[in-house]
């Protein structure tokens, strides 16, 4: 099949699978402001980092004052029976009010739980920082993944059409003579793959979308597509050295982990705070009236004699705790508090060599991608070259059906093969700024300008 009727192949395929240019294509930037609003992961580490928030307000709460008031009434009567004389009743009403003040002087473990709070949500802002970027790159990918899985769709029915040609044509010249029987069964054989690879790939491509849908929450038909030609450039800077330095900078699992040893330091400075002495101070005021009423005229019930207690008074404190013993808890507690510590810096350093490492793997991606995505595309030219120059030498007869075929497939092999190493290439230009700790909208606003109706 000639280059010319392969182009008439894609483009009525396209057609068929609603892709014209006239038809409206969703962008990476238009799934991407869709998928703010409604992916759950996203907003679920919105919510955790509000939550974190509220730990360094309770807190700085142990280091301030706390002031309660109380206020209570109580009435009541009683009477007194002696030898079987009821004596006059006696009535009370009392009524008491205070104010309490109570303010730490000093607890080292306060200013410990205080640094905990702050490191455990300087730990959050990292996790959050990371949720954000791997929601950037996961709107990325998933885009990226049903692009390459309508070219897989679009090269399986091109191919498809290429090969059932083949197999007709088959057919056609064992009947009239020109072909054993053997090739029409190759064709057939060769025809029937293509028709079940036809079936994978269009199960792919509803994957790909259902997976987009999670994100987005929206159905898509139509998508921009990965332009032909991309700038194949070096990331900048070009040098690996510097990527890494970046992430050891801002890599957000790295300052994740910095912020958990900070958390651990916190800890044995509460652990050790069981040792030290804490002094507090407790201020408050009271008001107490008591009336009370002996016997009622019975004429009138009015009290017959009355009594009232007022007493107001205020008082200031401090208290000193010493801790002398506690069963060996204490120092327990701050064994354990530096193992923590010894292990949370073991983590750090395992952290930041997996970190050093993917930066360096993902830096050698891209530049090996762009060699790839070059080789790719002299491999799909020569691809096409050996096909037409198979397709002619059938024609005279030197070459076989099978050598069609398999210059048919391998001319296939060669456009899905240049398809997922651009869109490779793509990803890992944001895989790379992932890792150092970088990716930002902006970046995604670059992949949306390569992009094509």
């Amino acid at each position: 099949m000639t280059m010319i009727n392969r182009k008439q192949v894609f483009l009525s395929l396209a057609v068929a699978l609603g892709l014209s240019t006239s038809a409206q294509a969703v962008d990476l930037m238009g799934v991407y402001e869709l998928a703010q609003s409604h992916d759950a992961e996203i907003r679920a580490a919105e919510q955790q980092l509000n939550a974190a928030g509220e730990s360094p307000v309770q807190a700085r709460a142990s280091l301030l004052p706390t002031v309660s008031a109380s206020a209570g009434k109580t009435i009541g009567s009683s009477t007194t029976t002696i030898a079987g004389t009821e004596l006059d009743s006696e009535d009370s009403d009392t009524e008491n009010w205070g104010v309490t003040l109570r303010q730490s002087i000093y607890d080292d473990a306060n200013y410990g739980r205080l640094d905990r709070s702050r490191a455990e949500f300087s730990a959050a802002e990292a996790q959050y920082r990371e949720a954000w970027q791997n929601f950037l790159f996961r709107v990325s990918q998933r885009y990226f993944d049903v692009l390459t899985a309508l070219d897989s769709v679009r090269f399986a029915k091109a191919e498809e059409t290429a090969l059932k040609r083949q197999f007709e044509q088959a057919e056609q010249r064992f009947e009239v003579g020109l072909a054993a029987v053997t090739d029409v069964h190759e064709a057939r054989a060769v025809y029937d793959a293509a028709r079940a690879r036809v079936i994978t790939a269009e199960n792919a491509l509803e994957d790909a979308r259902d997976a987009l849908r999670e994100v987005a929450g929206a159905w898509f038909e139509n998508f921009a597509r990965l332009a032909q030609d991309i700038p194949l450039d070096m990331p900048e800077p070009s040098d690996v050295e510097e990527w890494v330095a970046r992430a050891l900078d801002f890599n957000p699992q790295l300052l994740q982990q910095r912020s958990q040893v900070d958390v651990a330091q916190a800890d044995l400075r509460i652990a050790r705070a069981g040792h030290l002495p804490t002094l507090g101070l407790e201020a408050g005021y009271t008001d107490f009236t008591n009336n009370e009423w002996v016997g009622r005229d019975p004429a009138t019930q009015e009290p017959l004699g009355s009594a009232t207690l007022e007493n107001q008074g205020w008082e200031v404190g401090v208290t000193l705790n010493v801790p002398i013993f506690s069963g060996f808890a204490t120092q327990s507690q701050r064994h354990q508090a530096g193992y923590s510590l010894r292990a949370a810096d073991a983590t750090l350093s395992a952290t930041q060599r997996s970190v050093k490492r993917q930066t360096e793997t993902a830096y050698r991606a891209i530049v090996a991608g762009i060699q790839e995505v070059e080789a790719r595309r002299q491999a799909l030219v020569s691809a096409d070259s050996a096909l037409e120059a198979t397709n002619a030498g059938f024609e005279v007869g030197t070459r076989t059906i099978v050598d069609v075929l398999n210059a048919e497939q391998r001319f296939f092999q060669a456009e899905r093969n240049y398809s997922d190493a651009r869109h490779q290439f793509i990803l890992n230009q944001l895989r790379l700024r992932q890792f150092a700790g970088v990716l930002e909208e902006d970046d995604l606003t670059w992949v949306n300008q390569l992009l094509t109706d």
